[in-house]
């Protein structure tokens, strides 16, 4: 049974309860109430009732004594002298306890043939007098009134069936897209599904429409990754075929040409030690760019001035290039290895477009890192994209590297709080950069 259907039986149970309820509690009221007024009516003939008049020696007339009512004398003996009930009136105990007693009375309803009677029993002292009145109309307004009641419950809870299905409808329309939504991602692996209406009534105004637009957040967030994935293996792929490729062309002109000149061996050789290199640099940058957000390192308070400068230090004495570093004493919390990766790469950024051979400066101020260059600079249309993955402007399409340096360096700054930036020098070059949140405790 679908959850629509539980809110409406659930809905139109309770609103059938609470119907039944009423109309017991109305039912019962009414009854007694009408009862109540019978037996005041048999209360009012008391001045009538006396000895004399219902001699024990005496017949009733056939109308009664008192007119609309039906009586019968008791002698002190408990048997009936005469009366004029449809039939017969049998005593119970109650009743015969005031035989006799004057004055007394007790209140009791008959079962006859021809319907049921409301009796007073009245003791006097040679006997008793019973006096009753027909309960046909009452009962038949009791009759109405319970078909009414049972009338009323159908009705109320046919109408409560169909008042849950349309709330429930309401309620549950969000949960339905969501389920078709779930259902259609699972089958065909497609994420650009909408689980809500724009404008409509679950549009996030309760707590099903906040958690539709949450569920077409997390796709799209999904979606997101997934396009982010795929650009990534063909980026990764496209820029793996150059290196492979000249990989393949020299180990080819090696097999073809065994007897090269030991001068163009080892050039070839030369290349496919550099192409190697290359190679084994972008690898570790595609891994460390598809893992970069999921880090698992422990962020670790320290000083970012020391770890620049160990780096720098690494840096200089693999490449040769010189690095003038500018530090003041700065502590943050972040992971080491990430920050190390991104000071890195900045240093062969720098490296890579200025080809003075001069020094590279570095300065560290206040939880920022900034590495300048005295080379071509920054075309002003790249400076809003030097930081994307993959991407390389066309002055550097010649130049070794793959274009994932940059987009490491914001990942990190961006993973830790912080952001990165670009821009170029006044007197020639660029500064690039990245920032982290300062450690103040």
């Amino acid at each position: 049974m679908s959850i629509r259907w539980k809110i409406a039986l659930a809905m139109a149970l309770m609103v059938s309860l609470t119907t039944v309820a009423v109309g017991a509690i109305s039912y019962g009221s009414t009854r007694a109430r009408l009862y109540a007024e019978v037996d005041r009516s048999l209360l009012e003939i008391d001045g009538r009732i006396n000895e004399r008049r219902f001699g024990m020696d005496t017949r009733l007339p056939d109308q009664g004594p008192l007119p609309g009512l039906v009586a019968q004398i008791i002698l002190v003996d408990g048997t009936v002298r005469q009366s004029t009930f449809p039939e017969p009136v049998a005593l119970t105990d109650r009743e015969l306890a005031v035989v006799g007693s004057n004055r007394r009375s007790v209140f009791s309803t008959v079962e006859t043939s021809v319907g049921d009677y409301r009796v007073r029993t009245i003791g006097l002292p040679r006997g008793a007098v019973q006096v009753g009145r027909s309960l046909d109309e009452t009962d038949r307004l009791l009759q109405s009134l319970r078909v009414r009641t049972l009338l009323l419950v159908v009705l109320v809870g046919a109408a409560a069936i169909v008042v849950g299905l349309w709330i429930a409808g309401r309620v549950t329309a969000s949960l339905r897209r969501l389920t078709n939504a779930a259902e259609h991602v699972e089958t065909t692996g497609r994420l650009d599904v909408q689980t809500f209406e724009a404008g409509g009534a679950s549009a996030g105004s309760d707590e099903v429409g906040r958690l539709s637009i949450a569920f077409d957040r997390m796709l799209g967030a999904l979606a997101r990754s997934k396009q982010e994935q795929n650009r990534l293996v063909q980026d990764a792929g496209h820029e793996l075929r150059t290196p492979l490729t000249s990989l393949r062309t020299n180990l080819d002109t090696l097999k073809r040409f065994p007897n090269l000149s030991d001068s163009d061996r080892d050039e070839i050789i030369e290349d496919l030690h550099a192409e190697t290199e290359e190679l084994t640099e972008l690898v570790n940058e595609i891994i460390s760019v598809a893992s970069g957000e999921s880090s698992e390192e422990v962020a670790e308070p320290f000083d970012l001035a020391a770890v620049v400068n160990d780096v720098a230090a690494r840096y200089e004495r693999r490449t040769g290039r010189p690095i003038q570093i500018e530090a003041t004493s700065s502590m943050v919390v972040a992971q080491r290895s990430s920050v190390q990766r991104a000071v890195s790469c900045l240093l062969d950024n720098a490296r890579k477009f200025d080809e003075t051979g001069g020094p590279i400066e570095v300065a560290v101020n206040a939880g920022a890192v900034t590495v300048s260059d005295r080379g071509v600079g920054i075309p002003d249309a790249d400076l809003s994209r030097i930081f994307d993955r993959f991407y390389r402007s066309d002055a550097a399409r010649t130049m070794a590297g793959s274009g994932l340096g940059l987009s490491i360096v914001r990942e990190v700054a961006q993973r830790h709080g912080g952001q990165a930036w670009a821009a170029n020098r006044r007197d020639g070059g660029a500064t690039v950069g990245f920032r982290l949140t300062v450690d103040t405790d």
